[in-house]
């Protein structure tokens, strides 16, 4: 991992990350630079929305990228820039990640010379608010904890101040942190455990881009058919398949045996998805999405489920799904 502050002169090789530390005490003792609540590792276009909005809640905020450029927009926002992540860690005991993958913040964290737990005082704290896997979070919890630290998996839904923050930990896990997250987001979830953070957000980007997928599919299958796209998106938002995907799900998974009741039965459904399936057929546009939909109601038309209210099917989904279960309703 390579320090981007401060920079090797002209035409000699990048200083390493111990280097340039060492570079920065010389030059600015640690106690003569500036204070720092929060850092910030990782300027992309997330990371400085996050300094930005960090600075105008009042919160002093040093940055730290690999790449000098990107940190301009931060340090222009009014934070103060690091030579490495330990550094940047060092003075505030606060680290908020916001980095491309499981790899890079593995190595942020753990880089042994430059890294956050390298530079973490006791009882400091990592937010990692990229998106990752649960095992990325119980690596690292183990690492840090080991160490005397703690890290907890944050990721985010869209970008600050209107951030939904995903917690993996329970009520209490962030401390004095929380309020920092609440000053620059819209929402603060706790997920109930470690690795429950990452899990939600990839459950998410599931929900958000199968329904992508869908959604493209349709539309292209209504150009394909002369339709205009415009005007069948239009027509879309206003009726149920605008709004219902989700929600429906969820009145399974939240044993809401009365809103289930309000849906057609799987019969119904399994019809519609083949004639839909014809028509895009027809069209001549490629729709995975909707083979795999259309496939599923078949099926549920062989079980009991097949009479009850299409959200009942979602039982069949389950590792120990039953298709001989009656159902609930």
């Amino acid at each position: 991992m390579r320090s981007s502050v401060p920079s090797s002169p002209p035409g000699s090789p990048p200083l390493e990350p111990r280097e340039a530390l060492e570079a920065l005490e010389a030059r600015e003792p640690r106690e003569a630079r500036p204070a720092v609540r929060v850092g910030v590792v990782g300027a992309g276009p997330m990371g400085t929305a996050l300094v930005t909005h960090l600075v105008r809640a009042g919160h002093p905020v040093g940055c730290y990228d690999l790449r000098p450029d990107a940190l301009d927009g931060a340090v222009a926002a009014g934070a103060s820039a690091a030579s490495s992540p330990a550094d940047l860690a060092a003075r505030s005991g606060l680290v908020l990640t916001f980095l491309p993958g499981p790899a890079q913040v593995r190595e942020v964290a753990l880089d042994p010379a430059a890294g956050v737990l390298a530079g973490l005082p006791e009882g400091g704290l990592m937010l990692d608010m990229s998106t990752c896997g649960p095992a990325t979070a119980e690596e690292l919890g183990a690492a840090f904890a080991a160490r005397g630290r703690r890290f907890v998996d944050c990721p985010v839904s869209r970008k600050a101040p209107d951030m939904t923050v995903l917690v993996g930990g329970e009520p209490g896990v962030l401390g004095a942190a929380e309020d920092i997250l609440r000053s620059v987001s819209r929402s603060v979830l706790y997920c109930g455990r470690a690795g429950a953070g990452y899990t939600v957000k990839l459950l998410n980007q599931h929900v958000k881009y199968a329904w992508y997928l869908a959604s493209v599919e349709a539309l292209a299958v209504s150009r394909a058919l002369g339709v205009d796209p415009g005007l069948a998106a239009d027509a879309i938002e206003q009726c149920s398949g605008g709004e219902s995907g989700l929600s429906t799900a969820a009145t399974y998974f939240r044993g809401d045996t009365d809103g289930m009741r309000t849906h057609a039965p799987s019969t119904t459904i399994a019809k519609d998805m083949e004639l839909a399936r014809g028509l895009a057929e027809l069209s001549g546009v490629p729709s995975a999405a909707l083979h795999a939909t259309a496939d599923f109601f078949t099926r549920v038309t062989g079980t009991p489920y097949r009479d009850l209210p299409y959200p009942e099917s979602s039982a069949l989904l389950s590792p120990d799904g039953d298709e001989t279960h009656g159902g609930t309703v």
